[in-house]
Formats: structure tokens, sequence, C-alpha cells
């Protein structure tokens, strides 16, 4: 698992998710698999299920949009099996967090994808966020929080680490 998935993973989590990271899916005949999710997460509460995919690639914007409606469109064929919800009516949030080749343009960049046939699913909104908004998204929600009052568990180190920082480097 690289940083960014760790990291998504964390979040998700410490923000009231049930978490699962790397899951392979599609059992394939002679071996191996069709895909893995980076980061699932189900928040019962609101019953939000949430699929999130990573890159740190420099790749243009129009071979991404190919990847990642591949990525989930694939998926999506197999949460049912992979995750066996009572509930049918879920409807999954769909997240790519990338890096590189930022233009201004892009920071609210957003792609619609079809659903594959006889998906329970429709069609669905794949949000892209960028990584330097997804750091400043959780150092907003922990600049305030005090290390020595209000520590985030060590379970999650990189939280942990954005916590102290946040708190300790304000402007």
């Amino acid at each position: 698992m690289n940083f960014l998935e760790q990291l998504a993973a964390e979040w998700y989590e410490y923000s009231g998710y049930f978490v699962r990271t790397n899951i392979k899916f599609g059992p394939r005949a002679r071996g191996g698999y069709f895909g893995e999710i980076d980061v699932v997460g189900y928040k019962s509460e609101t019953r939000e299920f949430i699929h999130v995919e990573t890159s740190t690639d420099s790749d243009s914007w129009k071979k991404r949009e190919v990847k990642f409606k591949r990525k989930f469109s694939t998926a999506r064929r197999h949460y049912m099996e992979v995750f066996r919800f009572k509930d049918v009516d879920i409807r999954p949030i769909q997240i790519a967090i990338v890096g590189f080749n930022l233009k201004p343009s892009d920071k609210t960049k957003s792609w619609k994808s079809s659903p594959p046939t006889g998906s329970l699913y429709g069609k669905i909104k794949i949000e892209v966020i960028h990584i330097p908004k997804f750091l400043h998204d959780i150092y907003e929600k922990l600049k305030d929080k005090d290390p020595q009052k209000d520590a985030i568990p060590e379970s999650y180190p990189l939280l942990r680490a954005i916590q102290y920082s946040a708190f300790y480097n304000k402007k």
C-alpha cells in the first residue's frame, strides 16, 4: 500500500467509516484477479459507501479519465460479491485522489461514468480530488485539534503527523 492509499484509509476510518484496503475481486479461472480496490469505506449511520482509488501518476487528463472509468466500472461489477450488503440500494461514492498535472480548471474535475450492463447503480459521477486539496482539507480539520489534549490515535500515524504539523505550524 502506498502512502496515499494509507492516508485515505486512515482519514476515512478516522471520519467514521468502516474501512478495508487492497481488496482483490473477480478471481480469474487461471489464477489472479480482474482488479483490486484501493480503499473502500462504509458509514452505517449515513449508509454511505465510498470507493477510493489513488494515483500519483503524471498522465494526461484524457488517459486518467480512461483509466479511472475502467477501474471504477470493473470494480462496480463485483461490489455485491465482495460486500454482501442486505440493502441493495446503496449508491457508491467513487473518488479518485490524484496528483501532478494540476491546472486551475482541474481543481473541481469530475467524470461521469456509465454503469456496467445490468448494474444496480445507474450512472455514477467520479469525484476527482487533487492530493494538495485532500491534504489541505485534512489540515483544516486538524489544525485546531491540540495533540496534548486530543491526540489522533497512534493507529493513524500519518494523520497524527499531520495533526502535529498543522497544530504547531498555524499561520
